[in-house]
């Protein structure tokens, strides 16, 4: 399994470019200044490429998924956002396995030899059972399945807001325990059963509602590009991540426009190693 550290490319959807200006530059910025390469991904129909570009499970393969969200779906003028998974993947000229399971990549989260997802990826599969869909995600995947409940507050069912690799065997939790304590235990629970689990927490006098947005870091390789918020929570952020990730370069980059729009730095950036 090619893990986030693991990776050295990153790749951009345009149309970051076209909504959000000032992060596409600030962004390309970071990734020159550290020597990292950077491309642009044709025939997408947003910029939360995350969610549509496959999973590189070795150096020379991918998994394709099929795209079609559920919160696209509910307006008739939101499919037009919808960006043909495939077709992007032929174009690379990828060699991938395409599968008729309906995935985000938001929800797969990559730790070791591990996927971690939200349940709900049941939800949008409702032609397999249960163990029916475990098993050919493990098969796709060559690996296993870790499952989180799904928060159905949140929308998405993203993993990506809740949960980051450390290393192979230690995964960092989002502040869960500041908005909803049942949940981050019962998230943590299931996450010790597989990995050593620490935790991001503020202690500022208002915790952001926008603060799952910190998890939501990008990392290719060594470097690591941290969500700034302007908030006060910015700092303790900044000093939880360097505690956890001594040995990467950390740098912020203010992207409250696209938090305010649904994502953050993971969302908008697809990793590979090259």
């Amino acid at each position: 399994m090619i893990n986030d550290y693991d990776t050295n490319e990153v790749w951009l959807s345009p149309w970051l470019d076209r909504e959000f200006p000032d992060i596409f530059a600030g962004l390309t910025e970071i990734l020159k200044k550290h020597n990292v390469a950077c491309e642009t991904i044709t025939g997408t129909n947003d910029l939360w490429c995350r969610d549509y570009m496959p999973i590189q499970i070795d150096d020379n393969r991918f998994v394709c998924y099929t795209y079609r969200p559920d919160y696209l779906l509910k307006k008739r003028s939101d499919a037009k956002y919808i960006t043909d998974s495939r077709k992007v993947c032929e174009r690379l000229g990828l060699n991938a396995k395409y599968t008729d399971i309906v995935i985000d990549g938001g929800n797969v989260v990559k730790a070791g030899n591990h996927i971690i997802m939200t349940e709900k990826v049941f939800a949008e599969n409702p032609q397999y059972d249960r163990k029916s869909l475990i098993d050919e995600l493990e098969n796709l995947f060559e690996c296993e399945l870790l499952f989180l409940p799904w928060d159905k507050a949140e929308k998405y069912g993203h993993s990506d807001g809740i949960v980051k690799a450390i290393s192979e065997d230690t995964v960092l939790m989002t502040n869960y325990a500041n908005f909803d304590r049942d949940m981050a235990v019962e998230m943590e629970r299931r996450l010790s059963a597989v990995f050593n689990v620490e935790r991001l927490l503020y202690n500022c006098s208002k915790v952001d509602s926008r603060s799952w947005a910190y998890i939501n870091f990008l990392t290719v390789g060594s470097l690591i590009v941290l969500p700034k918020l302007n908030t006060e929570c910015d700092e303790q952020a900044l000093a939880q991540i360097k505690s956890y990730y001594p040995d990467y370069t950390i740098v912020q980059l203010d992207i409250t426009r696209s938090v305010a729009a649904g994502g953050g730095l993971n969302c908008i950036t697809w990793c590979i190693k090259q």
